[in-house]
């Protein structure tokens, strides 16, 4: 039925069977060696030896598989713990907020033990299940993004904040004067290379608002290092009114430049526009998206315009000092890398004036 001792191990339930199998193999060593056991059993001189040392200490409880598990764990997590990680997640749960180890760890204030540990006691916590395995997404030729530099291609888009569950019952709204977000959108820049992200909010999602970022908040930001030459650089967007005209109805005429994409083409090297229904042409900008909505806008206490810029500021300050795992390294380390300089003025994220 097996062709060796490795595979019958490997495909195996029954341990009875099992056991017989590995005292077969200890009397036919003691008759014949170890030697002629490993060759007709086809497994290694060492595998023999193991079972029959077993066998001579322990008898046939020496054949029963002995647990991995350690006898002693020094890093164990504690009750305490244990209980301050259950107690965050079941009052997530209830909250309907987007449950990660991340977000357990800040609220919680517990920075030891593995996320896999962690993540154990979240499922059991709020009774999840393990998730099924899948197969590795192959996706699209993204080899071409290892070879951009800094800034070379930076994609802007707009997030709609009242899509947000958490964020539903904090608007503000005039027919209760209730005076909660009185923003309504984030608007987001991210650098393709480095993954350094820039956000700011206001109440309208219109060509003034991205135009006003640009011109006074992303422009400057990249004005400070010497080295970089703007005219080098691509500003990505879809094809939002917000961001230009090329699909306004003009009767057959060519329509007229929107002022964000005039001053794109006044001081970088061009406005790239998205094709039309290409859904993951704005991926790293929307892959940022889906990361500050999960693990600050849909988890942190964001009631009124003060708490979102408290917590937003707290979010961004973390995440462009923090190591990306897809590339390596920090926002912040790989700029100052690139262009040797120790300061970065970085815009931490503000609301935007009329």
């Amino acid at each position: 039925m097996w062709s060796s001792y490795q595979e019958m191990y490997m495909n195996i339930d029954n341990e009875k069977l099992l056991i017989e199998k590995r005292l077969e193999m200890v009397r036919f060593a003691n008759e014949n060696g170890i030697k002629k056991a490993a060759k007709f059993y086809s497994c290694s001189k060492n595998t023999i030896k193991k079972w029959c040392k077993r066998y001579a200490a322990y008898g046939l409880k020496g054949l029963i598989d002995k647990s991995r598990k350690p006898k002693n764990s020094p890093k164990r997590i504690n009750q305490e713990d244990i209980d301050k990680i259950c107690e965050v997640s079941k009052n997530a749960k209830e909250k309907k907020k987007h449950i990660t180890v991340k977000n357990v760890r800040k609220t919680s204030g517990i920075k030891k033990y593995s996320d896999a540990t962690i993540n154990r006691y979240i499922n059991a916590a709020v009774g999840k299940k393990k998730n099924r395995k899948h197969d590795p997404s192959t996706g699209g030729d993204i080899s071409w993004k290892k070879k951009l530099l800094p800034f070379e291609l930076i994609q802007e888009d707009i997030k709609y904040l009242k899509d947000i569950d958490n964020l539903k019952q904090y608007f503000a709204s005039s027919k209760n004067n209730y005076q909660g977000i009185k923003v309504k959108y984030q608007i987001t820049f991210r650098d393709v290379c480095t993954g350094l992200a820039i956000v700011c909010y206001c109440d309208e999602k219109s060509v003034y608002y991205t135009t006003k970022a640009i011109k006074e908040i992303l422009y400057p930001f990249l004005k400070q290092f010497k080295g970089l030459d703007l005219k080098k650089i691509t500003i990505q967007t879809d094809n939002g009114l917000e961001n230009t005209n090329r699909l306004l109805k003009t009767r057959g005429k060519e329509p007229d430049k929107s002022t964000f994409t005039k001053f794109v083409e006044e001081n970088f090297k061009k406005h790239k526009l998205n094709i039309p229904g290409h859904c993951t042409a704005d991926s790293e900008v929307e892959s940022f998206h889906w990361s500050i909505e999960r693990d600050c806008l849909a988890w942190d206490d964001i009631v009124d315009n003060e708490s979102l810029i408290k917590y937003t500021s707290e979010y961004m300050n973390e995440y462009i000092h923090s190591v990306i795992k897809t590339r390596g390294y920090s926002p912040i380390d790989k700029i100052k890398e690139t262009y040797d300089i120790d300061k970065i003025i970085y815009p931490m994220p503000q609301i935007l004036s009329v």
